[in-house]
């Protein structure tokens, strides 16, 4: 009798170990946020006097870096993040800097890129700062773009691969 309750205990513990590395390893993922996004503007909450255009996202990961253009009218941005919640910093000549850093928190990038000046005898300021949150839904196909200043919920749909 005696070795039958070690062996169930062993099983139990088995398991339970099981178990524990299942909840660890689901939360130590981060969501590929890799695809084609076009805004849904009538998803998206921005303030009253904000006009959407059309605008889509082209996103590319690749281990630490993310790599986001951003395609709006004729114009387009694109910014490189390593997400390692380090600074990065280029020098824009003429005392002021660039800096951009981003960090998973859970399933949520958070990404921030800003502009700092050094004056003689003043000191270093920021003088822009920029933060946003993006997390995709679970089926994958949504991507919430939340941006801190002004307060916007933009909501992109995943174009299908084609």
């Amino acid at each position: 009798m005696p070795h039958r309750i070690t062996r169930f205990f062993l099983l139990l513990a088995a398991a339970l170990a099981l178990v524990s590395l299942n909840i660890f390893a689901q939360q130590t993922t981060t969501p590929d946020l890799s695809g084609t996004w076009v805004l849904n503007a009538a998803n998206s909450k921005v303030p009253k006097k904000v006009a959407l255009a059309a605008e889509t996202l082209v996103i590319k990961s690749a281990g630490d870096k993310i790599e986001i253009a951003i395609f709006f009218g004729d114009k387009q941005s694109v910014e490189v993040f390593v997400v390692d919640g380090k600074e990065r910093t280029k020098d824009t000549g003429s005392g002021g800097e660039i800096y951009s850093k981003a960090h998973w928190k859970k399933a949520v990038l958070f990404t921030e890129i800003g502009g700092r000046v050094t004056g003689n005898g003043i000191g270093t300021f920021d003088v822009i700062s920029h933060k946003e949150h993006w997390s995709v839904s679970p089926d994958g196909q949504v991507l919430k773009r939340e941006v801190e200043d002004p307060k916007e919920t933009l909501i992109y749909d995943k174009r299908p691969v084609s």
